[in-house]
C-alpha cells in the first residue's frame, strides 16, 4: 500500500496499521512483520514507519518483547503513557523537561550497555557511529545511522523497559533532532564536534566504564540542548 509523502504520513500509517488490527488482519499476541518488510509493504521509509510504530506503543496497541519483536496487545492490557505527540506544540519549558529527561535516561543506558554489552552489540554500536562519521563527512544529516546508534546503545542496555521508553522518546523528539542535525550539518565546525561526542561516548562504552560512559552522554546532551536553544539541568 502506498501513501503520499505529506505532513501526517507516519499518523496515517498509524491510523492504517490500528485499523488492520481492528479487522482482525492482525490478532492479539501476533507478530508483526520485521520493519523492513513492512516498510516496503506500506510504501514508506522506515523513518516514518518506525514514527508509526511509536505511536502505535504509545497507545498501548504494539509491545517490544524480547526475542519475539513487534506483538499485538490484548485491548485489556493495553495502556498509554501520553504526552504532546510533536514538541512544536509544547511549551519552551515542556520541550527543556522533555530533553532534559531524555538525557537521565540516555546516560543510565549508556552506563548500563557499559557493564552489559555483548560482543554483538559492540559490532552494532561502532558500526553505527561509523555511519554517523561517513554522514559527516559527506555533509548528510545521518539521521538513520544516528538512531540507529541509540537504539544500539539502548539495546545494549538489556533493560527492555527502558529500550522500549527511549524507542518512544525519540520518536516524540524526532522533529526537533532532525532539524537540529540538519543545521549542524551546515556548519563544518559543528558537525566536527557533535561526532566528537559521539565518539565519546563509543569509546566509554566500548571500553566497559559505566561512569565515562554516563558522563559522554550527559555532556553530549547538555551540548545538544543547548544548540537546541534549550537549557536543562538548569535551577
Amino acid at each position: 500500500m502506498e501513501f503520499k509523502k505529506t505532513e501526517g504520513l507516519s499518523q496515517r500509517v498509524s491510523k492504517h496499521l490500528a485499523n488492520e488490527i481492528r479487522s482482525g488482519r492482525y490478532k492479539p499476541g501476533d507478530k508483526l512483520p520485521p520493519e523492513t518488510e513492512l516498510a516496503t509493504q506500506l510504501g514508506v521509509s522506515r523513518t516514518i514507519l518506525r514514527e508509526a510504530l511509536a505511536s502505535l506503543k504509545q497507545d498501548g496497541v504494539l509491545e517490544t518483547r524480547q526475542g519475539r519483536g513487534m506483538i499485538i496487545c490484548a485491548p485489556g492490557d493495553r495502556r498509554a503513557f501520553r504526552f504532546s505527540d510533536v514538541v512544536e506544540i509544547m511549551s519552551s519549558s515542556e520541550a527543556n523537561y522533555l530533553y532534559e529527561m531524555r538525557a537521565i535516561l540516555e546516560s543510565e543506558a549508556a552506563a548500563l550497555a557499559a557493564k552489559r554489552l555483548t560482543a554483538e552489540d559492540e559490532r552494532q554500536i561502532h558500526l553505527h557511529y561509523e555511519e554517523m562519521e561517513e554522514a559527516v563527512k559527506a555533509k548528510e544529516s545521518g539521521d538513520l545511522a544516528h538512531e540507529a546508534f541509540n537504539e544500539a546503545i539502548a539495546k545494549a542496555s538489556k533493560n527492555i523497559f527502558l529500550e522500549d521508553f527511549l524507542s518512544f522518546l525519540h520518536a516524540r523528539l524526532r522533529t526537533l533532532s532532525k532539524e537540529l542535525r540538519l543545521s549542524t550539518m551546515m556548519d563544518p565546525d559543528r558537525a566536527a564536534h557533535v561526532i566528537d561526542e559521539h565518539k565519546a561516548i563509543a569509546d566509554a562504552i566500548l571500553s566497559g566504564s559505566s561512569e565515562a560512559a554516563r558522563a559522554a552522554t550527559l555532556r553530549h546532551l547538555c551540548n545538544a540542548a543547548d544548540r537546541a536553544g534549550l537549557s536543562i539541568f538548569a535551577p
